[in-house]
């Protein structure tokens, strides 16, 4: 079967990652990756208050998501691996990410019409960080934070459809059609 795709250039299709929300895994009832999306959504969605999680925004152009497939005994292994910047450099921050330094976590990408997770209770993240030090004032100064971890399971992929309804983004592209 052939099948014929398109590469679309729209704003949507550039939709890049906003944000990241961090969650240790001993915090969160077992999923899998075999897990419906619905299920999962629920659990991530209904986390008590006492949940130790962060969310953190991102610099678009100072992230890295890679989720590199290998085959390992003719089965698929996802390699995954996230990095990004938190900055500034700030004895709090560094306090906090201390309490999540070597600790297994999952992360949820979240764009604004999408969000990725990474991360399963059975193949968890590995959370690691560093401080960056520049060496001229204009250059960075805040964390390096690390995760990575290998599983059998792709990155789950919620959309707005799964998510929660877009009502300003249907507006619109109900009005397009008109």
């Amino acid at each position: 079967m052939i099948t014929d795709l398109c590469n679309i250039h729209t704003d949507f299709n550039y939709d890049t990652f906003a944000k990241i929300r961090i969650i240790e895994i001993s915090q969160i009832p077992a999923f899998s990756d075999l897990h419906l999306n619905t299920d999962i959504l629920f659990i991530l969605n209904n986390l008590p208050e006492t949940v130790q999680a962060m969310d953190i925004p991102l610099l678009p152009e100072k992230f890295s998501v890679r989720n590199d497939t290998k085959l390992k005994n003719s089965n698929k292994i996802y390699d995954t691996k996230i990095s990004f910047p938190l900055l500034p450099m700030d004895r709090a921050i560094k306090d906090l990410l201390e309490t999540y330094n070597n600790k297994l976590v999952i992360a949820l990408l979240i764009k604004q019409h999408a969000q990725h997770l990474y991360g399963t209770q059975a193949f968890p993240l590995l959370f690691t960080y560093d401080e960056l030090h520049a060496n001229n004032p204009a250059g960075i100064k805040g964390y390096q934070i690390e995760m990575g971890g290998s599983g059998y399971g792709a990155a789950k992929y919620f959309t707005v459809n799964n998510i929660m309804p877009d009502i300003p983004h249907l507006a619109f592209t109900l009005a397009g059609t008109l």
